[in-house]
């Protein structure tokens, strides 16, 4: 069975993808034995790492659509898979499907999550032209027209689907709301992620517990996005400064590995050198509790065992949290840092009960997962 995987601009310098899309070629590989998997990335080196062919990153880059319809020809199936896309770049994966499915190929959405704030570059007037509405006040009607035609898609492109799950029910509601009420709900597949790369952190993906690691410094990993960027950054460094007063370390876990690392170095922040989930996670395990603005990060540091505090963009970080009974404690927009400092330094005190939060949290990601896997293992495979 040949299998094209694509929808997200993988090779793209975002450790969160890249997480993904190791999880998914790692899932269909033990799923279906033998089937033939290709990864639509900028990223050639994708081929002997995961053990798949690759084609261009369609959609992205500066690639465009030609010869997509072309590539997805020579497969049995294609999945649109993994990050936020429906709402960040939802006329890309859209695309992507309606092409695939004239070209009669079956397609499948698998574990796409839809925040309840669209990208603000596709669906909201900026420059000149917002300027014109401005003078006229259509600037809400405009939006709203923007809103209403990617409804109008959404309503076209997914019912053709042989079947679409999103990652949480956040999202799912949000696409309900948008018009297709049907998609199931699985969960990130990044947290297969503690299996797939042989870290287990201090406790496994099961929530099983491990002997405690000796006495060390305390450790802060934190990283803040350049995508929709922190706009009190002062507050980030009185923050930075107030952990370190404290006798504990900040390290920075960059999950862009270009944008993020230079605006965390920019913040006085040592990164860690390592650039693949596996370094990620491997770093996060090291740490008392993480502060993050991307949600890979906090994925790749609960599969760890680790606790993390969210920095809001959109409703991801928000809905990924609420697993385990917590919130964010602020967003990029609007934010205390000095009362998230106090946060911070009471959970590199004391964690509380989280390990056993985390547990319970993981058994029913775990459960709700492995349905949506085997529903969608089944429609794939037939």
């Amino acid at each position: 069975m040949r299998i094209l995987l694509g929808g997200i601009p993988l090779g793209c310098d975002n450790i969160g993808d890249e997480a993904i899309i190791a999880c998914v070629v790692k899932m269909l590989k033990d799923s279906i034995p033998g089937a033939q998997l290709t990864v639509a990335t900028a990223d050639p080196s994708t081929a002997a790492r995961l053990g798949v062919n690759v084609v261009p990153v369609f959609g992205f880059q500066d690639v465009g659509f030609d010869g997509f319809s072309a590539e997805v020809r020579r497969h049995d199936a294609y999945v649109w898979c993994g990050a936020t896309g429906l709402s960040d770049y939802p006329h890309v994966g859209l695309e992507l499907l309606e092409r695939a499915q004239k070209a009669g190929v079956r397609t499948f959405v698998w574990s796409v999550g839809m925040d309840d704030e669209l990208n603000p570059v596709f669906f909201k007037a900026a420059g000149k032209r917002r300027f014109l509405l401005s003078l006229f006040g259509l600037v809400g009607r405009y939006e709203l027209h923007l809103r209403a035609r990617l409804a109008r898609r959404i309503s076209r492109v997914l019912p053709r689907c042989k079947g679409v799950w999103l990652r949480d029910p956040q999202s799912a509601a949000m696409l309900a709301s948008m018009g297709f009420p049907n998609a199931g709900v699985a969960a990130d597949t990044a947290i297969l992620y503690a299996e797939s790369s042989g870290i287990s952190g201090k406790s496994g993906i099961s929530g099983r517990a491990v002997a405690p690691r000796p006495p060390h410094t305390p450790q802060l990993g934190l990283c803040i996005s350049t995508q929709r960027q922190v706009a009190d950054l002062d507050g980030v460094r009185r923050l930075i400064s107030a952990v370190r007063a404290a006798g504990a370390r900040v390290t920075g876990i960059p999950m862009n590995v270009k944008t993020d690392r230079a605006l965390l170095e920019k913040l006085g922040v040592e990164c860690i050198p390592g650039t693949t989930p596996e370094a990620v996670m491997a770093a996060a395990a090291e740490c008392d509790v993480v502060l993050s603005s991307r949600l890979h990060l906090l994925i790749l540091a609960a599969n760890a065992g680790t606790f993390g505090f969210g920095i809001a963009r959109g409703s991801k970080l928000a809905n990924w949290l609420s697993n385990f009974g917590q919130s964010v404690v602020g967003s990029v927009y609007e934010c205390d840092w000095d009362k998230v400092a106090e946060q911070v330094l009471a959970a590199l005190r004391d964690r509380g009960d989280w390990d056993a939060v985390r547990a319970e949290a993981y058994a029913r990601l775990n459960e709700r997962f492995a349905r949506a896997r085997s529903e969608f293992v089944a429609r794939l495979a037939q």
